[in-house]
């Protein structure tokens, strides 16, 4: 089993503010063949699946592939996160549960059936890509999970591991002002969504807690057959699910996904990051008392071979 897996991105000062990262629905996937399978018949049978209700946030075995630095953190300009593959990460951000009318009892009921679709996902944990030269079929393999952990051959050199997570438990959502008006639809005030302008027509909304909370003081006790935890999140799952994934199919949506601190062991600084770009990550880094534990290297080109060299930073403190 891994201890340490590691995410490669640009550098995001902002990051260290809120420890959001992103995970990328399908449409915004940089693979044309991902989540597609071979036939345009099998792609919409997988339309009645659990298909496109999930993100995914991509993770490398190493911390040192220079084609990797280059593609994903900014031309090395970026950053590699150390994260500790033991801690569990995302694994409470399990699908919502889903209810279904039972003729018989004359009552909702847990949806099983679905509830055991979306589990067959193995949501939260990580979970190694496989490469291969034939593209999925429907058919082909287990179950839907399959599909999106299955890549061309010409990608091994990633070694990527994948955690999958549903859209509707996204911590926060980025997208473009042309769906505010939508989204505010979908709750009492929009002053809950905590909206933030990010400039260029984007904003980062909260929309997950004030659903939840909504839907806390709405229901206030268990039915026969469903608990009101069970309730509450069938609710938020209902109201939203299908939405999500329609702004999904704008690649300038983004689904954002909260890091533990504590699973954070290491940061590792491009060898053609920006200094004080660089100093003001460290400084942000050493006065949380929360983020101190992380340890600090810094990216150096080998005289020798074509690699990098990772020495401990060791720069004095600076206050901002």
């Amino acid at each position: 089993m891994l201890d340490k897996i590691y995410k490669y991105m640009p550098l995001r000062k902002d990051f260290f503010d809120n420890l959001f990262i992103r995970g990328t629905q399908k449409y915004a996937l940089n693979d044309p063949f991902e989540l597609r399978p071979s036939s345009e018949l099998e792609y919409k049978k997988l339309t009645d699946h659990a298909y496109f209700e999930f993100a995914i946030i991509s993770l490398s075995e190493t911390n040192n592939n220079l084609l990797m630095w280059s593609h994903y953190a900014d031309q090395h300009k970026g950053i590699v996160i150390e994260l500790d593959a033991k801690h569990g990460l995302f694994e409470s951000y399990l699908p919502f549960p889903t209810t279904t009318f039972d003729d018989e009892l004359d009552t909702d009921v847990l949806d099983e059936e679905e509830i055991k679709k979306r589990a067959s996902i193995n949501s939260g944990k990580i979970q190694r890509v496989r490469y291969n030269t034939q593209r999925p079929t429907y058919n082909q393999f287990e179950n839907i999970l399959e599909h999106f952990l299955v890549k061309c051959d010409e990608w091994i050199y990633e070694k990527e591991h994948r955690i999958i997570l549903p859209l509707v438990t996204a911590d926060r959502i980025i997208v473009h002002e042309d769906h505010l008006s939508d989204i505010e639809f979908y709750v009492q005030s929009p002053e809950v969504l905590e909206e933030l302008d990010l400039g260029n027509g984007m904003h980062m909304i909260n929309l997950k807690e004030p659903l939840i909370y909504e839907a806390e003081t709405l229901i206030r006790e268990d039915e026969e057959y469903i608990s009101r935890e069970e309730l509450v999140l069938a609710f938020v799952d209902n109201i939203i699910n299908e939405y999500l994934q329609r702004i999904s199919e704008d690649p300038r949506t983004i689904f954002l996904y909260k890091v533990p601190a504590e699973a954070i062991k290491s940061i590792y600084f491009g060898c053609k990051i920006d200094l004080n770009e660089m100093q003001c990550v460290i400084n942000k880094i050493k006065t949380n008392n929360s983020l101190k534990h992380i340890k600090l290297y810094q990216a150096e080109v080998s005289n020798e071979r074509f690699e990098l060299n990772f020495k401990t930073h060791k720069s004095k403190h600076q206050k901002n």
